[in-house]
C-alpha cells in the first residue's frame, strides 16, 4: 500500500516536469490585423514615445521646457477616517437585528410553557435527597444505640438509656 502511494506521488511530480519539455505548437504565419482589434496602433506608439521621453528627461534631471505640462507627484500621509457600518449593533451580546432566530429561540417559541419549565428544580431535588440520607443515617444510628442498650440490659449491665428517639 505504501509502495503504491509512493509510486502515485512520483508520477504526479514527474508529469508536470515532463510537460515543460513539450515544444510549443507551431504558430501559423498569419499576421494579426490591428484594425479588427478596435485599437489605434499609432496612438499607442505615440503614447509610448512620450512616456519614454519623459522618463529620459526625469532621469537626466532635466525638466521639459513646456510650461503647460506640469508633472507633480504628491504623497499624502494621514489617518483614514473610521467608517462604522454597524452603528448601534452589538455583535458580542446578542443577535443581529433582522437575522434568523437561534435554536434556543425556536425551541422556546414552539414549545408550550407548561412543557418548557422543569417539574422540580434540580437543586431542590438534591437538597431533598441529602436530607433523606441524613435522616436515614441518624435513624440507623439511633436503632444501633437502642439495640446495644437492650443487649447490655439483658446481660445485667447497669447503663444509662440512649438519648435518641425514633
Amino acid at each position: 500500500m505504501r509502495a503504491l502511494a509512493t509510486l502515485a506521488l512520483l508520477v504526479g511530480l514527474v508529469r508536470p516536469a515532463a510537460a515543460q519539455d513539450v515544444p510549443a505548437p507551431p504558430v501559423d504565419n498569419q499576421t494579426i490585423d490591428a484594425t479588427k482589434l478596435g485599437v489605434d496602433l499609432s496612438r499607442i506608439q505615440k503614447g509610448l514615445r512620450i512616456a519614454e521621453t519623459r522618463e529620459k528627461l526625469s532621469a537626466d534631471g532635466l525638466r521639459p521646457t513646456d510650461g503647460l505640462r506640469l508633472d507633480f507627484a504628491i504623497q499624502v500621509y494621514g489617518q483614514a477616517p473610521k467608517i462604522d457600518v454597524l452603528k448601534g449593533v452589538d455583535l458580542f451580546n446578542g443577535g443581529v437585528p433582522g437575522s434568523a432566530p437561534s435554536h434556543n429561540q425556536m425551541i422556546e417559541f414552539w414549545t408550550p410553557a407548561i412543557y418548557r419549565s422543569p417539574t422540580m428544580p434540580v437543586s431542590a431535588l438534591a437538597f431533598w435527597a441529602a436530607q433523606e440520607i441524613w435522616k436515614k443515617s441518624s435513624r440507623s444510628k439511633c436503632e444501633d444505640e437502642i439495640r446495644n442498650y437492650r443487649e447490655l440490659i439483658m446481660q445485667g449491665v447497669n447503663i444509662a438509656a440512649p438519648r435518641c428517639t425514633q
